[in-house]
């Protein structure tokens, strides 16, 4: 990949991936009903079966919230258990984002949105409208959506729960917030990448012009890089020899690695130039501490031999040892004694 991103490891997973979250440490995919951990050196932790096939993996770092049929469950992500008993709506939920200082929202199929605290408790039930997406929070009681009808929105949560229309421009499509910044897609198929506020925009910049038709979009410490209809993953800008084949999901950790995945289950683990140089220099350290590690351990067993050959009185033996030691004080010591046995 461009700047040499790199494919650590890969499975081939049975059944089909419904979705993909990515932490620092690993992934968790979705096969179906089953929810597997695995860790970013490519082994299976843990696995977790649901009754329905899982649409949806969101995670806050600490626990992973699962949309499963009609349902909203929370995994602890060390271990895949169960933190309580999960919650359900009629007809499902849609949508899923944590929330800043802990907690959940949750968009239905319907006209609502629901918060839970960080454990999964129900607290309140909204009613915005449809919602097409959850794009991501302002700050924690701010939030930007998109509509039905391609508008983006921000729901103001605490007091008078209100919204407002950022702009009149319709979009049609949008990826999730990064670091408080989003790509959109007109509907004459330009690609733009904003930084959006309750009124508008602080900064909106087109990227791409058009002939980009888009599935997903994550960001990541070198920039944005899309998921597209046809399973290739571009970076976004363009740029030369930066189109992979990928699959049909994509996350990210907003930094150095990405997880993507086919439907067929084919699971890809991505890593950044620099987190491959990271690591490099870590693998090199860790390889000079054990040739020293080694190299000590010879030398006391060299030690030892040359006292065995001291006090078996091999002399002529002793000081070769001491001499490939570096010990001239010993070899200086043991030829006094030879000069004064002879």
């Amino acid at each position: 990949m461009q700047g040499d991103w790199r494919v650590s490891w890969s499975h081939q997973l049975e059944g089909k991936v419904g979705t993909i979250a990515t932490l620092k440490d690993g992934a968790v995919v979705a096969c179906s009903g089953v929810v597997r951990m695995i860790n970013d050196l490519g082994d299976f932790v843990w696995k977790r079966t649901f009754q329905f096939d899982v649409y949806r993996l969101v995670t806050d770092g600490t626990n992973i919230a699962v949309l499963s049929g009609p349902g909203f469950h929370l995994l602890d992500i060390r271990t895949g258990n169960p933190l309580g008993e999960g919650r359900a709506v009629s007809g499902g939920f849609r949508d899923c984002l944590p929330r800043p200082g802990g907690g959940w929202l949750l968009s239905d199929r319907g006209d609502h949105i629901h918060l839970f605290n960080r454990d999964g408790r129900g607290i309140r039930r909204l009613r915005p409208g449809r919602l097409r997406k959850l794009i991501g929070w302002l700050d924690r009681e701010h939030l930007i959506v998109m509509d039905d009808d391609g508008h983006l929105r921000c729901l103001r949560l605490f007091g008078e729960n209100s919204q407002r229309i950022i702009e009149e421009r319709r979009w049609s499509w949008a990826s999730r917030m990064s670091n408080g910044r989003i790509l959109v897609q007109s509907l004459d198929g330009s690609i733009h990448e904003g930084i959006p506020n309750p009124f508008g925009w602080d900064s909106l910049e087109q990227l791409v012009e058009t002939g980009v038709d888009p599935f997903e979009a994550v960001r990541t410490g070198d920039g944005w890089w899309m998921l597209t209809m046809d399973g290739s993953l571009d970076r976004i800008p363009p740029a030369e020899d930066a189109s992979w084949p990928a699959g049909e999901c994509i996350a990210s950790n907003d930094a150095d690695v990405m997880a993507t995945a086919t439907r067929d289950g084919l699971v890809r683990w991505w890593e950044s130039p620099r987190l491959i140089s990271k690591r490099d220099v870590i693998l090199r350290k860790m390889v000079s501490e054990e040739r020293q590690r080694i190299d000590w351990e010879q030398r006391q067993v060299i030690f030892e031999a040359a006292r065995d050959a001291e006090d078996n009185g091999l002399l002529t033996r002793a000081i070769e040892l001491y001499t490939s030691l570096g010990r001239q004080e010993d070899v200086r010591r043991i030829l006094a004694l030879k000069e004064a046995g002879g």
